[in-house]
């Protein structure tokens, strides 16, 4: 069994808002039809992060304005899903949408409680479930963003995948900002050496990998992750053969 998060910046053009990239999605729902045993987890990309920052969600709780951030940003992301879901069921994917804020409740921002049997049954069933980033209840800030990385961390922990691949919008990780000419492209890591660059110790990372690495790193008895470019043809199939045209951090 394979977790694959498809990254909102992939999926999705974050420089416009509510703007899906169909032609990604549709590419990389050809691909998932050829997999056995997946689960699908996506980001957020330009459906969730503006409503996010203007309704500041992320510092939880303060005032009754967020409540229409929070009402906003969970319908939209369950648009960008549907959008997914639509697009895996037309390639002949028995994908199945599972809203996070019914299976998930943290506390300061990190999963404390959860129901996974939902999950479970559905890859019984050989079933696709198909998840996302969201806005849940937090037990000490009321809410909280919960991102999709963090969900496939914890998944991983708990479903034990073969291996876990995220597809993003670059070719995976730079040993510096890959606006950087000189950066180069990173082909293999130990989860040792990642551990290093997560906590700042080595390499100059863009903020939003460096939330990424942090979460991979805190992946427990995982023996692999594929970072891939799934704007990029038939990646997502090649990583799941073992070809990985990106980073493999083993």
């Amino acid at each position: 069994m394979i977790i694959i998060k498809l990254g909102g910046s992939a999926i999705t053009d974050k420089s416009k808002e509510y703007t899906p990239r169909m032609e990604v999605i549709t590419r990389t729902a050809e691909q998932v039809s050829r997999i056995k045993d997946v689960i699908l987890v996506h980001g957020g990309g330009s459906f969730g992060h503006p409503l996010a920052k203007e309704y500041e969600l992320h510092k939880g709780f303060k005032d009754e304005s967020q409540l229409k951030g929070v009402s906003r940003t969970r319908y939209s992301m369950t648009v960008l899903n549907q959008l997914v879901v639509s697009a895996l069921i037309e390639k002949g994917v028995p994908a199945v949408s599972v809203q996070p804020s019914a299976l998930f409740v943290c506390k300061s921002k990190r999963i404390s409680h959860f129901f996974l049997e939902p999950i479970h049954y559905l890859l019984d069933l050989k079933c696709v479930p198909v998840l996302y980033g969201d806005v849940v209840t937090d037990a000490k800030m009321g809410f909280c963003i919960l991102s999709g990385d963090q969900i496939v961390s914890f998944l991983a922990e708990k479903v034990h995948p073969e291996k876990v691949i995220f597809g993003l919008d670059k070719d995976g990780l730079y040993d510096k900002d890959p606006a950087f000419e000189d950066a180069s492209l990173i082909r293999e890591i130990t989860f040792a050496d990642l551990a290093s660059i997560s906590a700042g110790e080595t390499g100059d990372v863009t903020s939003g990998m460096k939330g990424k690495l942090s979460e991979i790193v805190q992946m427990k008895g995982i023996t692999e992750v594929n970072l891939i470019n799934l704007m990029k043809d038939n990646t997502l199939s090649r990583a799941v053969k073992g070809d990985v045209e990106g980073t493999r951090i083993r």
